[in-house]
C-alpha cells in the first residue's frame, strides 16, 4: 500500500466526489490525485484487479461529466481543468494500453483503396473470435435464466446510450457521412414515436427480462470491469475529435455483429419461456442493424478513408478496438457463467 492509499483509503472516484468543485482542490491535492492516477494507469499492465477496477470507475465518473444533466455534481465539473487533466491522463493510458494489445495481432497490410477497405474489415471480423463469441451460443443453448438476466444488466453499461455515441460521432462531418449518421440517429429516436426510441425500448425490454419469474437477488447488477472498459473506450473516443476515424471503425464493428448477437439473445429468452413480443429492443436490432452496418461501411467508412491518408489505419484501429474490448467483456462473463 502506498503512502497516498494509507492516507486516503477511499477510491479516487469517491475522493473526487467529496469536492463540490474539483477546481477548489489545493495544488498539492491535485498533484496527489494525478500521481495516484498514474499508479492506476499502471494497473492496466499489471492487472491488479482492485486498482484496475478503480481505474475504470474513476474514468467512467470523469467521462460522465460530459453527458450529465444540469444541477448535478457531474455537470458542475464539465468545465473543470482538474477533471480534464485527470480524464486525459486516464483515457490516454487506456487507449495506449488497448493499442499495444493490437500490436500482437497478425494483421495483413491495410488496403490503400478506400473501396477495398470494406472487404478487408469484414474479413478481419470473420477471423476474430468476438464476431461469434461462444458466450452467445452458451446463452442461446445452455445459459440459466440468471445468466440471461445478468448478461442483459451488463449490456446496459455497454450500449444502452448508443444514441449519444451517434450524436457525438456526427459532429463536424458533412455530406453522405452526416446523412448516414442522421439516418442511424433517426432510427435510435424512433422516427418521432416516443415508444420506439431505442433507449426507451432497451429500458422496457430490460425491465421485462429482469421481472420475468420474479426478481433474482443473485443476478449481478453491478457492471463488471470489462463492461466499464467498453463504455469508457467508446465514450472517450466519441468525445475526443482526434478519434473521429477510429470511432467510425468502432461503430462499424458494433453494428456488424449486433444482428447475430440479438438473434441468439432472443432465442435464449424464448427458451426460458419469455414472450418474444416483449423483447422489442432485441428484435428491432435483428433487422435494423443489417442496414446500419451497410450504411456505415458504404456512406461513412469509404468516404472517410478517402479523406485523409491516416484515415484507413485509424478506421481499422477503431474496428479492432471494438472487437478486442468486446471479446474481453464476453470472455469474463462466459467464465463467470461456467464457474457458477
Amino acid at each position: 500500500m502506498t503512502t497516498f492509499e494509507a492516507a486516503n483509503p477511499n477510491a479516487l472516484n469517491e475522493q473526487l466526489q467529496r469536492y463540490a468543485s474539483l477546481d477548489d482542490a489545493t495544488a498539492a491535492t491535485v498533484e496527489l490525485w494525478l500521481r495516484h492516477a498514474g499508479r492506476l494507469s499502471h494497473s492496466l499492465e499489471t492487472m491488479d484487479a482492485r486498482m484496475h477496477r478503480e481505474f475504470h470507475e474513476t474514468l467512467h465518473l470523469l467521462l460522465s461529466v460530459h453527458q450529465a444533466l444540469p444541477y448535478t455534481w457531474a455537470a458542475r465539473q464539465s468545465a473543470s481543468h482538474v477533471a480534464l487533466r485527470l480524464r486525459q491522463q486516464l483515457f490516454s493510458a487506456l487507449l495506449e494500453h488497448e493499442q499495444r494489445k493490437l500490436l500482437a495481432l497478425d494483421i495483413p497490410p491495410i488496403p490503400t483503396r478506400p473501396d477495398a477497405l470494406i472487404e478487408f474489415l469484414i474479413a478481419l471480423n470473420q477471423q476474430h473470435v468476438a464476431s461469434k463469441h461462444p458466450v452467445f451460443e452458451y446463452l442461446q443453448e445452455a445459459g440459466t435464466l440468471r445468466d440471461v438476466k445478468t448478461f442483459f444488466y451488463q449490456e446496459g453499461s455497454v450500449d444502452a446510450r448508443f444514441d449519444d455515441l451517434i450524436a457525438l460521432a456526427q459532429i463536424g462531418t458533412d455530406g453522405c457521412i452526416k446523412d448516414e449518421y442522421a439516418h442511424n440517429f433517426a432510427d435510435e429516436m424512433g422516427h418521432g414515436d416516443p415508444e420506439r426510441v431505442h433507449t426507451t425500448m432497451f429500458m422496457r425490454t430490460a425491465a421485462y427480462i429482469q421481472s420475468y419469474q420474479g426478481e433474482d437477488p443473485q443476478v449481478q447488477k453491478e457492471p463488471i470491469t470489462e463492461a466499464l472498459a467498453c463504455s469508457n473506450l467508446q465514450v472517450g473516443m466519441a468525445l475526443h475529435r482526434e478519434h473521429v476515424f477510429r470511432m467510425a471503425g468502432y461503430l462499424a464493428a458494433f453494428e456488424l455483429n449486433a444482428t447475430d448477437r440479438c438473434k441468439r439473445l432472443v432465442e435464449a429468452c424464448v427458451r426460458h419461456g419469455m414472450d418474444a413480443n416483449q423483447l422489442d429492443y432485441l428484435t428491432e436490432h435483428i433487422d435494423a442493424d443489417v442496414g446500419h452496418a451497410e450504411g456505415l461501411f458504404q456512406e461513412i467508412v469509404v468516404p472517410m478513408a478517402a479523406s485523409h491518408e491516416r484515415a484507413p489505419m485509424e478506421i481499422v484501429q477503431g474496428f479492432l478496438l471494438r472487437l478486442q474490448t468486446s471479446n474481453d467483456y464476453c470472455d469474463t462473463l462466459l467464465n463467470q457463467f461456467l464457474q457458477a
